[in-house]
């Protein structure tokens, strides 16, 4: 229980000519010694040992195994005699979905529903849990509740250890501040990439951006690069660190992974200069400060034709757009991407459009996710209707053909793939703004291109 101290607060009110009018006397709680939670949610992180073994195997799946070295029952030899599995065991590539199914049922018999949208999230009256194999979050209004899920599921025989407040989860260290919530990655993470790139040294040069203005080209006529460092495990580390807790790093590493299977020393220089960016900037991460209206705002953006003129002009490749998109919760960032479009667009109008297109993909289903938890957290929404969502686009053409009514194609957009125009009857149902934003307060610049340092210091 946080009891927080009261105060007295004291004013005078006076007329227009100076004169007392009356005095005021309020009760009021000390928020300065209070501790902010998100939603004032309680959140407990749980363990669950030999999590695999607690799933046992049907009757019809018969697996065998042969005795473990340093083990023989006795009156046989390890030759003669093998084992017949009775229970999931780690290694084998059912165990996950037995013990998945096997944790699901005993959270559905304790009233908790799995969600629509993620099989990994189950939702009840006051509580939530996220289930990543063995690992659970668990968030609550009501501390008792997470309490009692924790004591009944371990009365049902799984061996579940309470791990106290959520600190880190998955990598990614938690902190919780009076300006917010901050996760970041720099003792676990950053430090095995710096060290994957031989960057251990203090003389290591850091550098202010994470790619260089000019995009990462094919380089078919490069120097191989040489094995001392593993490329595709740095690729890796780098991408699950960008879709994390540093997009800063997401065009940058999306570049370099396109040529996991036949690097050359220019890629692993490309990479190397997202270490240095990184050891100059490893405390950083992303800082969540939510705001009090539950808007969604999405900013997508796009790179026409980015690698013409840098790469073979023949290639087709080279003239590929590049979609690249954040999408903000409340004002916190949730959910971004930098990819390649699949398709040429013949003008930079028709790849804003693909980009616009593309972005629209994850809050639809964001807001319905949203609303599944609303009753659980207490989040002031009742129907999708209610949540504003506005769209920032900069491109003048796009967002003239996102909004022509009645919904035509123009002669110039005729040829775009009808899977592009799919949003555009979302839009009153959803609920949705189109607006135009200033190309410098496009937030989705940076997953489409190298940019100077400017929009890199925070």
């Amino acid at each position: 229980m946080n009891v927080l101290p009261s105060t007295w607060a004291f004013k005078c009110k006076r007329f227009a000519d100076g004169q007392v009018k009356k005095f005021k006397a309020r009760l009021c709680a000390r928020d300065d010694r209070q501790k902010e939670v998100l939603l004032n949610l309680h959140t407990v992180q749980a363990d669950i040992t030999a999590a695999f073994v607690h799933a046992r195997l049907p009757p019809n799946e018969e697996v065998y195994i042969h005795q473990p070295r340093g083990f023989i029952s006795p009156g046989t030899t390890t030759k003669s005699h093998v084992l017949k599995l009775k229970r999931a065991l780690y290694g084998l590539k059912q165990s996950p979905r037995h013990f998945f199914k096997y944790l699901s049922s005993h959270l559905e018999k304790h009233h908790l529903k799995q969600s629509e949208f993620d099989p990994c999230l189950f939702i009840g009256t006051d509580i939530i849990v996220i289930m990543y194999v063995d690992d659970l979050l668990i968030y609550s209004r009501n501390r008792d509740s997470i309490d009692s899920l924790i004591s009944t599921l371990q009365d049902d025989g799984i061996k579940l250890r309470e791990e106290g407040e959520a600190e880190g989860f998955l990598g990614v260290d938690i902190k919780r501040t009076k300006s917010g919530v901050s996760l970041t990655q720099t003792d676990g993470l950053i430090k095995r990439i710096i060290s994957a790139l031989g960057m251990d040294s203090a003389y290591t040069s850091k550098k202010d951006t994470p790619a260089e203005v000019a995009p990462l080209p094919k380089d078919a006529d490069g120097i191989p690069a040489d094995r001392t460092i593993h490329y595709a495990s740095v690729i890796g580390m780098l991408l699950y660190l960008s879709g994390h807790s540093r997009p800063d790093i997401a065009y940058a590493v999306h570049q370099c992974a396109r040529y996991t299977f036949k690097p050359t020393t220019r890629h692993v220089a490309a990479l190397k200069r997202i270490g240095r960016y990184l050891k100059g900037t490893k405390s950083q991460g992303l800082i969540l400060k939510p705001s009090k209206d539950l808007n969604i705002d999405c900013y997508p953006d796009a790179d026409f034709a980015g690698f013409y003129s840098h790469e073979d002009k023949q290639d087709p490749h080279c003239v590929r757009s590049r979609t690249g998109y954040v999408i903000l919760l409340a004002n916190c960032p949730v959910l971004w991407k930098s990819k390649l479009q699949t398709e040429i667009a013949l003008s930079k109008m028709e790849a804003e459009y693909v980009a616009l297109s593309h972005s629209c993909k994850d809050p639809f289903p964001l807001i319905d996710q949203i609303r599944e938890l609303a009753s659980s957290v207490g989040l002031p929404v009742k129907d999708t209707t209610n949540m504003h969502i506005k769209i920032h686009e900069d491109n003048v053409g796009a967002l003239t053909l996102s909004k022509l009514e009645p919904k035509r194609m123009t002669p110039r957009s005729k040829h775009y793939a009808i899977k592009y125009h799919w949003f555009r009857e979302q839009i009153g149902p959803r609920n949705i703004e189109l607006v135009k934003v200033a190309s410098s307060e496009q937030l989705g610049d940076i997953f489409t291109k190298g940019l100077t340092a400017q929009p890199f210091s925070y």
